[in-house]
């Protein structure tokens, strides 16, 4: 391969996605659309989107829409392009297969559940041959989507990924190996409010087990943080186009540019324009009502009234308290009613709030994963922290749920 390979990795759309009822369509509409540009500027060989496209199993119908323009458009814009996606824990694995029967799979390879056939994997259908500028394959893509207890085999996780490293090797025959997952990897760093703590056996993947250096570049889905993870090839999460809760709206979200030649893998990222800003007050921690209140009076002079209400900034308000304050809730949304916000949500927290937290203190129970609220029950009850195969056979039974429910 003697001309570079431009690859563009993203993950985690999340079409559909709401903070607290605040819908997010004109910020996914940004987003789409400076990456339409930046795919046709760069001159991308090939878009990757590592799961999680939708936000929930059964997306409303204008968040399905609104990937299917993304398609069009891209398609016919970029002639060339070639666009991978596949499905991850939020999918329903069978709505991301479902247009797969409808279009061109060498421009458009849609993988929603790990593709068996008579019991094996079918590698015909995870595999996509990328080709380059002059029409020839240049690159193969294993396109492995979020994989379920049921999907590992009796070899377990590691061994299902060994095994096609191996036949995508195989098939590659010397050109560049490109892999793709939906999982949680040991050594990324979660966000607290918006990933599901997806593990194997109750144990974190390992990169090292998983991966080897037979892989050009492992694109990730599932941590919404835009980070690298340390492993014999380059790996790397993607992440989230734009916050999807307040805990991240510190993180540089980006996508990742890729580039693959003769002398290796180069990854570049590009920031993603943030079409909305999030506000914390305090910044940090919690203060008192009055300090509280001050604050947001001084607020009005950050921002501006003519922003489009669609792109208002989000805001999460944080009060120290000592004792009931009954009327906190009324004078905090007085003093807002005529700022250009958008209220997320307001948290008390206790002065007196023990140095050792529980899995409660400072959440709403929308906010906790099945597991982390079956793991407080347990030892709410007196059982102690839920073993792994208990905490394995739990996710099993939600897994199972969330299926039947898409």
């Amino acid at each position: 391969m003697t001309t570079p390979l431009t690859i563009v990795h993203t993950s985690d759309w999340h079409l559909g996605h709401e903070l607290h009822a605040h819908p997010r369509e004109a910020e996914h509409d940004a987003f789409l659309a400076w990456l339409l540009d930046r795919l046709e500027t760069l001159g991308a060989d090939c878009l990757l989107v590592a799961g999680d496209i939708y936000d929930v199993a059964n997306p409303p119908t204008a968040a399905i829409q609104r990937l299917f323009r993304f398609l069009r458009d891209a398609m016919a814009r970029m002639p060339r392009l070639q666009i991978v996606i596949t499905g991850g824990n939020h999918d329903s694995a069978a709505r991301v297969d479902l247009p797969g029967a409808l279009v061109d799979n060498t421009r458009l390879h849609l993988v929603g559940k790990l593709p068996r056939r008579e019991g094996e994997v079918d590698h015909d259908r995870l595999f996509a041959k990328i080709a380059g500028q002059d029409g020839a394959t240049a690159a193969l893509v294993a396109a492995v989507p979020f994989c379920r207890p049921g999907d590992y085999g009796v070899a377990g996780l590691d061994g299902l990924y060994s095994a096609i490293i191996e036949e995508g090797a195989r098939r590659a025959d010397g050109l560049p190996l490109v892999v793709m997952g939906h999982l949680h990897v040991a050594g990324g760093e979660i966000s607290e409010r918006s990933e599901r703590n997806i593990l194997v056996g109750g144990e974190e993947a390992q990169a090292s087990s998983l991966f080897d250096d037979r892989c050009a570049y492992v694109a990730l889905g599932h941590l919404h943080r835009p980070q690298q993870i340390k492993g014999p090839c380059p790996i790397r999460y993607s992440g989230s186009p734009f916050p999807l809760s307040a805990t991240e709206r510190d993180y540089r979200h980006s996508i990742a540019v890729v580039r693959i030649a003769d002398g290796g893998t180069e990854v570049e990222l590009e920031p993603i324009p943030r079409p909305a800003p999030f506000i914390a007050v305090p910044p940090h921690g919690g203060a008192p009502l009055g300090d509280v209140l001050e604050e947001l009076r001084a607020l009005s002079a950050r921002l501006d009234p003519d922003t489009p209400r669609d792109f208002w900034p989000f805001l999460e308000i944080t009060v120290a308290t000592d004792g009931p304050q009954p009327f906190l809730q009324h004078e905090i949304q007085q003093a807002i009613r005529d700022l250009p916000v958008r209220l997320t949500r307001i948290v008390r927290q206790s002065v007196h709030q023990s140095a050792e937290p529980t899995a409660w203190d400072g959440k709403q129970i929308e906010e906790m994963e099945p597991a982390e609220i079956f793991a407080a029950l347990h030892r709410d009850e007196g059982h102690g922290d839920p073993g792994d195969d208990l905490l394995s056979a739990f996710a099993e039974l939600v897994d199972a749920a969330r299926q039947e429910d898409a």
